[in-house]
């Protein structure tokens, strides 16, 4: 089967007009492969790994902090319970601590923003907040604007995320985000659902978007395309193994030993007769083009992508 040269990363079936050595290939082919490491590294370091269910153990919770290191995550997403196990457990990593507030939301924004407060005296960097379900429901906009300007006063410097529950409305969601925007808080938070790219594209400049609850690599990759700034998840290790082993097996299949000759391309069309002695010489003998009557060598060299078919037209010939 003839395989028509491409331009990497260009329309498929188009002749590169690029010719590699094999060695020039395998050199391409690495630095591909180490591009897409780069890439899935860039991509991990958006990570949040969940560690705010109340069912973990200190055991777990360590166990949490030391992948967020191996994956350079983001941070990692705790209750204000074990802020400060966990700043210890995270020293030296480079992974910011989120604390999340406001419990269930059922609770006035005063307390919602001293929360935040003694979150960050703790050594948090990161704020969750959790808004009032009843409030947004009955329509209390006002109620909403309050705690999420409180607590942001109270975060200072700190990132503020506000979380949407998943189970409104998409419309409320959207309205959620341009809330937290107004207000100061930096984040939109919610759960993982199949419309999130479309989210992301609503919200434009308004805030940035979180999402949590993403499961698998397949996911977490969709959501990287659709622009998520934060991703969160509990399956971090599984998903950097993946992606990683991906990215390591990244091969442009080049058979780096075949020998490929290309042969010469057609000659040009003669050009047409002179008129008025023009391109004649001084005994009226017309003047050869520039390369006629040249013989042109073969050349062995070998398409990066292992191509049959190679520029402009010319066929392979297998030695």
């Amino acid at each position: 089967m003839e395989n028509n040269a491409t331009t990497p990363g260009g329309p498929p079936g188009k002749n590169s007009g690029i010719l590699l050595s094999p060695t020039e290939a395998e050199e391409f082919c690495e630095y591909k492969r180490q591009k897409r490491i780069s890439e899935v590294l860039s991509a991990l370091s958006k990570a949040v790994l969940k560690a705010d269910g109340a069912e973990l153990s200190p055991a777990e919770l360590k166990k949490i902090a030391d992948s967020a290191g191996r994956v350079n995550a983001a941070s990692v997403r705790v209750s204000p319970l074990y802020v400060s196990f966990l700043r210890g457990a995270l020293e030296g990593k480079g992974v910011a601590l989120d604390c999340v507030v406001g419990g269930t939301g059922e609770t006035v924004a005063k307390v919602k923003a001293y929360e935040a407060k003694l979150a960050l005296r703790a050594g948090a960097r990161e704020i969750t907040l959790v808004l009032s379900r009843s409030a947004l429901k009955n329509g209390r906009t006002g109620d909403t604007r309050r705690e999420i300007k409180r607590v942001c006063r109270k975060a200072k410097r700190a990132v503020v995320k506000v979380a949407a529950d998943k189970t409104l409305t998409y419309a409320e969601i959207l309205r959620i985000g341009r809330l937290a925007s107004e207000c100061g808080a930096k984040y939109l938070s919610v759960g993982f659902f199949p419309d999130c790219g479309r989210l992301k594209r609503d919200l434009h400049d308004s805030c940035m978007l979180e999402v949590t609850e993403v499961e698998t690599a397949a996911d977490y990759k969709s959501l990287i395309a659709a622009g998520a700034e934060r991703i969160g998840t509990s399956h971090a290790e599984e998903i950097y193994a993946e992606l990683m082993h991906e990215a390591e097996n990244y091969t442009l299949a080049v058979h780096f030993a075949e020998n490929v000759a290309v042969s010469a391309p057609p000659a040009p069309a003669a050009p047409a007769p002179p008129t008025d002695g023009e391109g004649a010489g001084e005994k009226g003998e017309r003047k050869p083009a520039r390369g006629e009557g040249k013989s042109h060598p073969e050349a062995e060299q070998m398409s990066v992508l292992g191509n049959k078919t190679l520029l402009g037209g010319m066929t392979r010939q297998t030695k």
